[in-house]
């Protein structure tokens, strides 16, 4: 067993990765960890785990963390034990990376005399390090003593390891690390002697002088301090060249270093999150005619637009992921589940997220996606329509007539009324006959159904000749419907058929007549409502509770949520339900209610206005909390599974908000803690419209306190920037930096003077913007933000190479990558390497740009970082011009002006057109003239000013186009100003 915290917490057991969900039960292992074998008290745990926000029974869901823990990664050498007055990890000193750190550097210390052993022990410790120690919990009080001993102790290693490398002559080798060291630790005295010798030893006295002297000016001007004796000595020794700083041979072993891997261990969790929702996947045989599959398939091929309609529980959703299942199709498959979106509104931003692309704004989604979908062949799957049947048919229409290999299954309770629509009923499943005798009740498939799924809940159950006529009843009961057969089917581990049967014969005659007064809903209805009547009264509660939740939902969620103040443990009430069939498993320690029986469960709630108000709170504070956490550890080495998290609970976040801000109750506090924290995962997605569209709804529902006014200033400007409003940009971003320092925030404030320094460099003011990104990088620096100051070095760099200073840039970039790799934030050593290229191109060493643009665009796409993919592809188009490749270049910059357009991001279009004017301006003139007339359209409308840089590039080549035209020129600018930008996009061609 290994417990890795020196980097994002892993737990590997016999060399292979063991999965730990995020948030509380990582902090929760974490906080266990660190003290070391002492038992922590419970109420110290949840006042660690929830802070000022308790749940409802907090020892409770306590309870169910630990649980889970224990399920998870507990074993024989590592458990957690319940001793007062709370809980202990038991786990060995050598199976904790962190321990056998402290180990390490504890022996270097002691190894007086024997520089190849401290080399060696230093080394190895060293090579411990993964990221920033204990990084989920590090903005957790009880973690910050711990974080701030063992990164002391980690510099420490590093000064041991420099001593031993200079005492055994390896002066080259100390070198490479101790320049950065000393700008990371510029108040360190033994770092700084050590870099002087060894750049004296490297035959660079007047280097090794300046860097004592740097060293002076720093404690002079930062602490008010002179160097210490020993760093004076060593500078007169430095001038009198003393024979004493030469090379002593040494006379000890030298122990090599333990190799150290570049790329994460193997084994390390490195999930790769699809942007957008696959098909989903069945958790159980499909059970009926599979003749069913193959004509929706079919139909697929010869209608655009097909519709399964049938009542809830008819499988409809069943039968559309089995007929669009890879590899069935061929095409692309978008699967966009409209359950939990409501009435009126959500459903463009639903079917954006299905698609994989964000929207600029809501006032025209509907021409975003037919730009972004275009003339991919697709299949978009529009699950559950029928509460929202207006608006699924007005954008079917639209996309359809946009996109010309698009096809669109939608499953709904009614036809989508829309021309071309062909419209399939799902019909139930086969009755079985039962006047053909048990060969022809085997054979029905509702009767498979039920005994497949009687089989799970009661092993061995098998169709015989006693029990065949009561199943054949209950299916013909439930009108062959596959969900109330599945639900009936739950209770055989209790019932009989027999009794399943007479109990349904009763509630449908307390209904009456089903099929007259309730039509094919009948049998569902009875099936729900008799399970209801299975269920006691805190099962009952609980259930309908749940319904508070629009998709899956972890385990201890579901119990903070629904079991608050019930007599009966919240977790036996869930396992309970599951084992009833009334709640779906949906993977590990995940479940989903079925729509149906969320909202046969969500009316019951309903009923009870405060009973509901109360589960919807819960719900929306569970929520809030799990995107806080999200937000704290996006921007590091886990960043893909906080993706993926995130992804997964889209509709639960777009429920908490939708209760919070536009509620019968407002919650506007909880609301905006829930806007602050997924506004720059917002951002990372390229979901404009919905963090524009949430950001005012934030507003709207204050005043808010002084820390959530900053973030929502900060969040406005964030995404002004990306869509080009630069100067409302700047406004907010220096409200947000005036607001983070009037309540002492650092990094809030570091963050604002990050995108005020963006906005001001995108406006064409450089000097301003430097001024912004040297005092952000400082203050990332002294709240010790490895990616934070990772970022501002990036842009920073950017800044320099406007100003024509490339010298400066590629120093600051080669600071950047080690800091970056040193946070493990995949997108932002994506966006160095980037940054990288343009310095070297700049620089005139292609080639060199030209690798490091494609590692650029593979590391973005990797993390599916939409804008950075974009700033790649303009890179490489103009590596090629340099190439004199414009044809190659205009390959990629057509692929960078597409998903600008499908972003919503002007500036990107404007330099991309503009990219490509320069591209096809030696082979067609008049149409680069029309490219750079609506550049110039774009600018003018946005107010966006070209950079320097741009504008000589311009310069460079719009004179030589310009006698091209002559008298043409100017029409041609013209005509480009009015035409559209999908159109120009169009006629520029590219040859094979």
């Amino acid at each position: 067993m290994d417990l890795l915290v020196l980097g994002p917490l892993e737990v590997r057991r016999d060399g292979r990765p063991v999965q730990v969900r995020r948030g509380r039960p990582r902090r929760l292992l974490l906080s266990l960890l660190l003290r070391r074998g002492d038992p922590v008290p419970q109420e110290t745990l949840v006042d660690q785990l929830w802070g000022d926000e308790p749940p409802v029974n907090a020892d409770n869901a306590l309870h169910i963390l630990i649980s889970y823990l224990r399920r998870a990664v507990a074993g024989q050498r590592l458990r957690i034990d319940r001793a007062p007055p709370g809980y202990r990890l038991v786990v060995g000193p050598g199976d904790v990376d962190a321990f056998r750190f402290e180990e390490l550097v504890a022996r270097a210390t002691a190894a007086e005399g024997d520089p190849g052993a401290k080399l060696g022990l230093a080394s190895e410790a060293l090579s411990l390090w993964r990221g920033p120690a204990l990084a989920e919990a590090a903005d957790d009080a009880f973690a910050q003593g711990t974080i701030a001993r063992l990164d002391e102790l980690r510099v420490q290693a590093h000064e041991i390891r420099g001593a031993a490398l200079l005492a055994l002559g390896r002066h080259d080798e100390a070198l490479l690390d101790l320049g950065q060291l000393v700008r990371e630790h510029p108040f360190r005295e033994g770092l700084h002697g050590q870099l002087a010798l060894a750049l004296y030893r490297a035959g660079r006295q007047a280097d090794a002088l300046a860097a004592l002297d740097r060293a002076r000016s720093s404690l002079a001007e930062e602490l008010g301090l002179d160097p210490g004796p020993q760093l004076q000595a060593l500078g007169r020794q430095i001038l009198r060249q003393d024979p004493a700083l030469d090379v002593v041979p040494a006379r000890h072993p030298v122990l090599p270093p333990p190799a150290v891997a570049a790329e994460p261990p193997a084994g390390s969790e490195t999930p790769a999150a699809p942007a957008v929702p696959e098909v989903p996947v069945a958790l159980t045989s499909l059970v009926g005619p599979g003749e069913h599959v193959a004509a929706v398939r079919d139909a697929l091929r010869t209608h655009r637009l097909v519709t399964l309609i049938g009542p809830g529980g008819a499988g409809k959703t069943r039968l559309a992921a089995e007929a669009v299942r890879p590899p069935a199709a061929a095409a692309a498959v978008w699967w966009a589940d409209l359950g939990a979106v409501p009435p009126g509104s959500g459903v463009d931003g639903a079917v954006a997220a299905a698609t994989g692309t964000g929207l600029a704004s809501y006032e025209d989604a509907a021409a975003e996606l037919r730009r972004w979908i275009g003339a991919r062949e697709a299949v978009l799957v529009l699950d559950t329509c029928e509460h929202v049947i207006d608006e699924v048919g007005r954008l079917a229409a639209a996309l359809l007539a946009g996109c010309p290999r698009l096809r669109v299954l939608a499953t709904s309770r009614q036809p989508l009324r829309t021309p071309g629509e062909l419209v399939r009923p799902v019909p139930p499943l086969d009755l079985p006959d039962l006047a053909g005798g048990l060969p022809a009740i085997t054979a029905s498939p509702a009767v498979q159904l039920f005994c497949d799924r009687a089989a799970a809940v009661r092993p061995g159950f098998a169709l015989d000749a006693a029990n065949a006529a009561d199943v054949a009843t209950v299916c013909r009961l439930l009108d062959g419907l596959p969900l109330a057969i599945e639900l009936a089917a739950g209770h055989a581990g209790a019932l009989s058929p027999r009794k399943i049967a007479e109990l349904l014969e009763d509630r449908l005659r307390l209904l009456g007549d089903g099929d007259e007064r309730h039509g094919r809903h009948a049998g569902l209805r009875t099936a729900i409502g008799w399970s209801y009547d299975l269920l006691s009264d805190d099962e009952a509660r609980f259930l309908d509770r749940l319904s508070v939740f629009a998709g899956t939902f972890p385990l201890e969620a579901g119990v903070e949520v629904a079991g608050a103040g019930l007599a009966t443990d919240g977790l036996q009430l869930l396992l309970g339900l599951v084992r009833q069939s009334q709640v779906s498993v949906a993977d590990s320690d995940h479940f989903r209610l079925l729509d149906t029986i969320r909202a046969y469960a969500a009316a019951r709630l309903a009923a009870a206005p405060d009973e509901a108000l109360g589960a919807a709170d819960r719900h929306a504070r569970w929520y809030a909390q799990f995107a806080e956490d999200a937000d704290r550890n996006i921007r590091g080495a886990d960043q893909a599974g906080w993706l993926a998290e995130l992804r997964s609970a889209r509709a639960d976040l777009r429920a908490a908000l939708q209760h919070c801000l536009h509620g019968a109750r407002l919650r506007p506090t909880l609301g905006a803690r829930l806007v602050c924290s997924l506004s720059w995962w917002w951002s990372y997605e390229g979901s404009f419209a919905a963090a524009r569209a949430w950001i005012a709804s934030a507003r709207a529902a204050g005043p808010h306190e002084p820390r959530i006014d900053a973030s929502l200033h900060l969040a406005a400007g964030m995404h002004a920037e990306s869509l080009g409003e630069l100067g409302i940009a700047e406004q907010e971003c220096a409200a947000a930096v005036a607001g983070f320092a009037a309540i002492d925030d650092v990094r809030g404030q570091a963050r604002g003077l990050l995108h005020l320094g963006t906005a001001r460099w995108a406006l064409g003011r450089p000097a301003d913007a430097a001024a912004a990104q040297d005092q952000s990088i400082a203050l990332f620096r002294s709240a010790g933000s490895d990616s934070g100051a990772g970022l501002g070095l990036v842009l920073r760099a950017r800044t320099a190479l406007e100003q024509e200073d490339t010298t400066m840039a590629r120093n600051l970039l080669l600071e950047a990558r080690y800091v970056l790799r040193r946070a493990g934030d995949a997108h932002l050593v994506a966006l160095c390497l980037d940054q990288q290229a343009r310095t070297c191109l700049a620089d005139g060493a292609v080639a060199e740009a030209t690798a490091l643009a494609q590692q650029g665009l593979d590391a973005f796409e990797t993390v599916a970082y939409p804008e950075g993919v974009m700033a790649s592809l303009q890179t490489l188009g103009q590596v090629h011009l340099a190439l004199d490749d414009p044809v190659c270049a205009t390959r990629f910059l057509l692929r960078a002006a597409a998903t600008a357009l499908d972003l919503g991001h002007p500036a990107a279009l404007a330099e991309s057109l503009e990219l490509l004017a320069e591209a096809t301006a030696g082979s067609e003139p008049a149409l680069a003239a029309r490219l750079l007339g609506h550049a110039e359209h774009l600018r003018t409308a946005a107010g966006l000013p070209w950079t320097a840089a741009h504008r000589s590039r311009l310069d460079r080549w719009q004179p030589q186009l310009r006698r091209a035209l002559a008298g043409r020129y100017a029409t041609a600018v013209t005509n480009g100003s009015l035409s559209s930008a999908e159109d120009l996009l169009v006629a520029v061609s590219v040859p094979s």
